[in-house]
């Protein structure tokens, strides 16, 4: 484990952003008196699947990107809020959908040397429809019922356009893979 000898932040936008400046010492005793660091809020992302095995997608605008492509229900965990909880509340007003059966599927760091945030992983299975979708913010999302083969193939094709994304596809298509024969 590294050392943090000092820390100062340098920017903060909360709760969206800080950056920080560390002094810090490695596992090897070399000393870093300018290690940055990135600091966003965790985010809940999932892969949910409709009791008629259909797949939930997004196609939407991504600033990051700079392209439209296809993404997944997602979204910032609050403060306080639980990443179970906060990712039904971002299926809900993401796609109207709520889910009968959650999976956690792992947190993992965004960015290994900044840290950029904790993605938390879901499968959402047995999904219905409950209400009008309304993702408010800056979204416009047109939401799209679509078949595992059809998303492998958007997958191939380069549609998905934000790490995040593809990997909740490669995670959650590993979780549900038994002997080849795909259980969503």
């Amino acid at each position: 484990m590294w050392k943090i000898i000092a820390e100062r932040t340098l920017l903060t936008a909360e709760p969206f952003l800080r950056v920080t400046r560390q002094h810090v010492v490695t596992d090897t005793g070399r000393e870093v008196p300018d290690y940055f660091q990135v600091v966003l809020p965790d985010f809940a992302i999932c892969v949910a699947v409709t009791e008629d095995n259909h797949v939930l997608t997004l196609w939407q605008y991504k600033h990051g990107a700079r392209e439209y492509g296809l993404t997944f229900p997602a979204g910032i965990i609050n403060p306080g809020e639980d990443a179970e909880a906060a990712m039904q509340r971002e299926l809900l007003e993401e796609t109207g959908y709520c889910a009968k059966h959650t999976m956690f599927l792992g947190r993992y760091a965004t960015n290994g040397n900044q840290q950029c945030g904790f993605g938390h992983l879901f499968l959402m299975t047995g999904c219905r429809i409950v209400s009008e979708p309304a993702p408010g913010d800056l979204e416009t999302i047109k939401v799209l019922l679509m078949q595992v083969e059809e998303v492998e193939a958007a997958v191939r094709a380069g549609a998905v356009k934000v790490l995040p994304h593809v990997t909740i596809w490669a995670v959650a298509r590993s979780q549900s893979l038994i002997s080849g024969v795909v259980t969503f």
